[in-house]
């Protein structure tokens, strides 16, 4: 698989099970324009049929078959109708041929009147000698029946076709009958024309490690840096030196990860999520694949290794299993809770039992591993009332670290297990799994802190006079670990940065440094855009290392920025630049007059957060008259998303929570006074909606309230883009591919259209939709680049694939990434 896909304008290649040859015509004009209809010859029917149909020859049986018929019709006189009786046969109706270009792109347009069963239309393309090259189909099967609608198939012409013939099907399994009339294929548009300005940031992204010693006596860090794709590195902790690296090419973040006393590791990366597990041999410097979809689940989310098995949890299942090293059995124990919770997340081998920590609603749960028994073990009352996760179980002696978030004085409480109670509460984002003389350490507020096991009390180990104070921000792993070096001669606490640095740390001395590993770092994703108050355009990254781009309309350049960890949301407020980041729901203000510093320019603003409010994404942002408009999804496992108000000078803030019940705000627009939302019933992760059908909700700003939600497109769970166009009306797209108009003087829909852009995300994300310049609206949904011209109603797919992000510049271009670059292209 590439490292990065890049933007793909062609519809995918389908096989065919059975070619059908053409019949040759020479009517149309290779030399189409936008907008010319090619063909096909009598598209409407209307020429005298004498058993046979000019420009059209009948396939399939001969119990039913094609007939013109004068009534129905859609338009003119005549129509057609295709009889399909049986379902052992097949049907259909074939075009001549009709002359195409290679690389451009077409329509398929037709009336269809169903009295039962479905439509099928397929798009046949061949090259100068009449070899069939490539198809394109869909089955229409949600057409109204009795009454006469549009379908619309969408194909480009791959590489060498000349012509192409449409053909309306009625395949083996259905029994249909339905009519059609003036049928037209139309060319839309030529091959698209991008410019690609580069991978949007770059950079090591280092969220998960782990030390061990090797058998020779090498101390070695197997370090992952996320990104495009996500590698996989190891190295030597005396000298710093990148002793071997892997890309695991299509994955982009680390998972889990364990050592084996073999020196082996086993690991698991996602991104996408195929719960995949892996085994690297240091000796042979080599990666093999060990099981995919390990008991069906889509993540590892942590793995133990214990006398030769090897035993993980999982999401989205909550499952534990485990993996016999020698013979690759697996074991499916199941989930270990009932109550719906996703995440088996903390987990450890205590004494003879597996210790699972659970979210989001946390549970503390004990297998045995043998008979897969289980028990659960009560939690302390505030952990079980405010903690989501646990995330993190470890046993020093007979004292066992549980870890939980989201958190408030401390995330840590200790359990022990000679009193068989729990001790106090700590705050600790790292920890070591090895103690020095007793001793683990951990990180908190910037520190190194011991924790001496035997008397349960945190020990000061000096670190505020070391060199390394300020270095610890954004340390992702800590380990302790023997280098035998001169400058570390014993045991020195290890900490691995987002930045790909690794710290060294003496704590019997309080010698510490820095070292560089040269880890190579990757492209990381792109996950959103949006324009900043100086016009320019913004691209915000996914996990990341704290990095953001932006394409300067001046000079038309790609410039990475510092920037947050991710960036759900960019919205430009008069000369302001405002970013919404996750987690937590967090708010940044910039000035575009001022030199771009994260942290100063753009200043936090506010934070939502996971706790009272419970808002964790801020996915979609407004310039709302005075204030912005922000549109958030609720913390894991929790309904609600929340519509908030605020100033982006003082950050006075005003939030309203359920403004639809128990559903999420996916999608805003702002025109005067008046803040249009949509939403989708889905909440946070691991939540189960309460609704059926997403909403459009008014809400007005001058008296803070809630004009009217409503229903607007039947079915639909998702609103997932909004716009004005030129004349001031309401549009936007639900997950199902129907757009609409909303008139906002009615409050009433106006008119629905049925494209393909169906949007399969929950939250609205992957979808965009904004006015041109030109007066029409373009957009994306789930990698498909679109065009639809309000007046006409006329929807165009520009590029197929690959187009995750889009937003117009102030230039007119269309500024689009893939995972991680980003193009321009001018309409």
């Amino acid at each position: 698989m590439p490292t990065r896909r890049g933007l793909i304008a062609a519809l995918a290649t389908l096989a065919l099970l059975v070619p059908l040859l053409p019949t040759t015509s020479a009517t149309g004009a290779t030399g189409a324009g936008a907008g010319d209809v090619v063909g096909p010859v009598n598209g409407g029917f209307e020429e005298p049929a004498d058993g046979q149909i000019p420009g059209w020859t009948q396939r399939g049986g001969t119990l039913g078959g094609s007939s013109v018929v004068d009534e129905p019709v859609y338009a003119g006189t005549q129509a057609v109708r295709l009889e399909d009786p049986e379902d052992v046969r097949s049907y259909g109706l074939m075009s001549d041929t009709m002359p195409v270009q290679a690389g451009h792109s077409y329509q398929a347009s037709m009336q269809v009147r169903v009295e039962r069963g479905a439509p099928t239309v397929y798009v046949y393309f061949y090259d100068e000698a009449g070899t069939q090259l490539d198809i394109e189909f869909a089955h229409f099967t949600e057409q109204p029946h009795d009454q006469w609608s549009e379908i619309v198939l969408e194909a480009t012409a791959p590489e060498g076709a000349a012509t192409a013939a449409i053909y309306l099907y009625s395949n083996i399994a259905r029994i249909s009958t339905y009519y059609v009339d003036d049928v037209t294929l139309t060319h839309t548009h030529g091959p698209l024309e991008t410019t690609d300005l580069g991978a949007a940031f770059y950079s090591p992204n280092v969220r998960m490690a782990e030390v061990d010693v090797r058998a020779d006596g090498t101390p070695v860090a197997y370090v992952f840096s996320d990104g495009q794709p996500v590698s996989f590195n190891a190295v030597d902790l005396r000298t710093g030196e990148l002793l071997d690296s892997h890309d695991m090419t299509g994955y982009s973040i680390g998972a889990s990860i364990a050592v084996d006393e073999d020196d082996r590791v086993y690991f698991s990366v996602r991104g996408p999520n195929d719960g995949t597990l892996w085994r690297y041999d240091p000796a042979a410097e080599e990666v093999e694949r060990l099981a995919g979809r390990v008991v069906g689940e889509r993540m590892l989310r942590t793995l133990v290794i214990d006398d030769g098995v090897l035993y993980g949890s999982t999401y989205p299942n909550a499952k534990v299993f485990s993996y016999d090293i020698a013979t690759g059995n697996v074991r499916d124990y199941g989930s270990v809770v009932e109550d719906g919770s996703s995440y088996a997340w903390g987990f450890e081998m205590v004494e003879d039992s597996l210790w699972v920590g659970t979210g989001t609603t946390p549970h503390l749960i004990e297998l045995d591993p043998v008979t897969g028994e289980t028990i659960e073990r009560a939690l302390p009352a505030d952990v079980q009332q405010d903690a989501d996760f646990i995330t993190g179980v470890e046993q020093h002696e007979d004292l066992v670290f549980v870890t939980y978030s989201p958190a408030a004085g401390g995330n840590t409480v200790i359990y022990d297990l000679t009193a068989e109670q729990w001790l106090g509460n700590l705050s600790m984002t790292q920890r070591t799994s090895a103690r020095l003389d007793g001793n683990l350490f951990y990180l908190a507020d910037g520190s190194v802190e011991a924790y001496d096991v035997a008397a349960r009390q945190s020990v000061d180990v000096g670190f505020g006079s070391s060199p390394l104070v300020g270095e610890l921000d954004n340390t992702y792993d800590l380990g302790l670990v023997e280098l035998g070096t001169e400058d570390f001669p014993g045991a020195a606490v290890v900490g691995a940065r987002n930045d790909g640095m690794l710290w060294r740390y003496d704590p019997a001395t309080g010698h510490g440094d820095v070292i560089d590993p040269e880890i190579t770092g990757a492209p990381a994703t792109v996950h959103s855009v949006g324009t900043g108050g100086d016009g320019d355009v913004y691209f915000g990254a996914y996990l990341s290392a704290g990095v953001m781009a932006r394409v300067d309309m001046s000079t038309g350049t790609l410039e990475q920025l510092d920037g947050p960890k991710q960036a759900d949301a960019v919205v430009a407020h008069r000369n302001r630049t405002v970013v919404g980041t996750y987690p937590g729901a967090e708010f940044y203000v910039g000035q575009a007059n001022k030199d771009w510093q994260w942290g100063t320019n753009p200043r936090h603003l506010f934070s939502l957060g996971r706790g009272d409010l419970g808002q964790d994404r801020p996915l979609t942002m407004v310039s709302a008259g005075p204030r912005i408009a922000a549109g958030t999804i609720p913390n894991y496992g929790e309904l609600g998303g929340a519509l908030t108000l605020f100033h982006p000078d003082s950050g006075h803030y005003e939030v309203h929570r359920n403004v639809v019940a128990d559903q999420s705000v996916t999608t805003l627009a702002y025109r005067d006074g008046l803040v249009y939302g949509g939403t989708g019933i889905h909440g946070g992760l691991s939540s189960d909606p309460t609704q059926d059908e997403a909403e459009l909700f008014v809400w007005d700003t001058r008296r803070d309230e809630l004009v009217t939600s409503e229903v607007v497109v039947p079915g639909a769970e998702v609103i997932h883009a909004l716009a004005f166009d030129d004349r001031g009306r309401l549009w936007g797209f639900a997950d199902n591919g129907v757009f609409f108009q909303y008139d906002t003087d009615t409050g009433e829909v106006a008119t629905t259209v049925a494209t393909p852009a169906r949007a399969g995300n929950d939250w609205g994300r992957l979808s965009e939709l904004y006015l041109h310049p030109d007066g029409r609206l373009y957009g994306n949904a789930d990698g498909r680049l679109f065009r639809f011209d309000p007046d006409t109603q006329q929807f165009v797919t520009l590029a197929a694939d690959g187009a995750r992000h889009s937003m117009v510049g102030s230039d007119g271009a269309i500024y689009l990434a893939d995972e991680t670059n980003i193009y321009r292209f001018t309409p």
